[in-house]
């Protein structure tokens, strides 16, 4: 009884009621804080998967069928990018999907671009790396890192 009698301790640390709300408040706040999921435009996810799909499609077609450029153990993980269901759900989680972390115009614009570019590209193009050359393909990259 005494213990909780003395008033010495509070002396001592006399802002220990504060400092207790503060960390309390600054957990709260930390669970409390949920990870962006972007916006919900669906005519935008339509659009973006239809246009996923044609570029798996078109990277499936022009994939070295032999695999003689891709080393063994990285055989199985690159035919399983090039899988529709992986790619589409890989798709799904990004950023251009969701339309996070630039102007959503400017994901939407990007995409459609790159998307139109390697659509023209012939698959030796795509193959030998030309794709990288494409300026809104590279911003699209930048947009999804």
């Amino acid at each position: 009884m005494n213990f909780f009698c003395h008033r010495s301790n509070f002396k001592t640390y006399p802002n220990t009621t504060f400092v207790l709300i503060l960390l309390l408040f600054l957990i709260g706040t930390l669970f409390s804080c949920k990870k962006d999921k972007g916006m919900n435009h669906i005519e935008w996810q339509n659009e973006s998967l239809s246009l996923t799909s044609d570029l798996c499609k078109k990277f499936r077609e022009c994939a070295d069928t032999d695999w003689k450029f891709i080393p063994e153990n990285l055989k199985k993980f690159t035919e399983g990018r090039l899988d529709e269901a992986n790619c589409q759900k890989r798709f799904r989680d990004s950023n251009a999907y969701k339309l996070i972390g630039h102007d959503p115009i400017e994901i939407q614009t990007v995409y459609k671009q790159c998307h139109k570019q390697v659509m023209e590209m012939k698959c030796s193009d795509l193959q030998s790396g030309k794709m990288n050359t494409i300026s809104a393909c590279v911003t699209f990259q930048t947009i999804q890192n």
